[in-house]
């Protein structure tokens, strides 16, 4: 099922704005730090053969956190593989992200890009909210108020709606792949969608490798997935189901709980 985006919080050209809200860059570079890029997979192998890190995001859900003939599970379920878990079933988003903590490493000390043309896709969409059911919301970005005093009007700009409608695509063309790139690393441990991320860091060179022979094979077996919750009722819920558990803390990887 493709997400309907008419059924979505949107409004002109679908994206997720108040009609009024307008914007200009004025070269700040705030949203130049202290936070993960996410990627194309493209993008990613790019990134990395500038010998700069990507981390690996990890979410998993199933059919419970939507209707199945929901635009929100259609959205999700359209930027997520099937893996195996347990002797249940499950939806992996992987985010491949550009560490630019403490700030990316193409930020020049004159606050400008060094590779501008070249830039993700991400950061050419910035401030716009990727997801049809996540609203911009100026107050929640780092942009300063002057940002949000000039510039064009966001929900008319047509080649910005094209960009955001281009990253949901390729968000759902590399989904199986990037599902695919993490089983042939080993890398199978998720956060629960809404509740954690667990963020696995492999080294660039190890990363890149992988992403080079993936391109040669993209579809090793299947592995095993397991879910990583710090909840006990969430524990509960997800043993329930027959899903595999993360149970020992790992050096392997970083969990991220979400804000509630």
């Amino acid at each position: 099922m493709d997400i309907n985006e008419s059924e979505a919080p949107s409004t002109a050209h679908g994206l997720a704005v108040d009609p009024d809200v307008q914007f200009e860059c004025v070269g700040c570079g705030a949203c130049c730090r202290g936070r993960f890029v996410p990627l194309t997979l493209a993008e990613a192998v790019t990134w990395l053969k500038r010998g700069h890190s990507v981390g690996i995001l990890l979410e998993a859900f199933d059919e419970s956190l939507w209707p199945v003939d929901s635009p929100e599970y259609a959205y999700n379920a359209g930027r997520s593989a099937p893996v195996a878990g347990g002797s249940g079933t499950l939806r992996v988003t992987v985010i491949l992200a550009a560490n630019a903590i403490p700030e990316c490493p193409n930020l020049q000390k004159d606050g400008l890009c060094s590779v501008y043309l070249e830039r993700p896709m991400v950061c050419r969409i910035y401030p716009m909210e990727i997801s049809p059911f996540i609203e911009l919301k100026p107050q929640a970005k780092d942009c300063p108020p002057e940002s949000w005093q000039q510039g064009s009007l966001l929900a008319s700009d047509v080649g910005l709606a094209m960009l955001v409608q281009q990253s949901r695509q390729t968000d759902r063309e590399d989904a199986h792949d990037k599902v695919a790139l993490c089983e042939s690393l080993g890398l199978t441990v998720a956060g629960w969608k809404g509740n954690g991320l667990v963020i696995h860091q492999p080294s660039v060179e190890t990363l890149l490798a992988a992403c080079e022979r993936s391109e040669v094979s993209p579809s090793p077996a299947a592995q095993p997935w397991q879910i990583k919750a710090e909840d006990p009722a969430l524990r509960a819920y997800l043993h329930a189901q027959s899903l595999s558990l993360a149970d020992s803390p790992s050096d392997a990887y970083i969990f991220h709980p979400m804000a509630r």
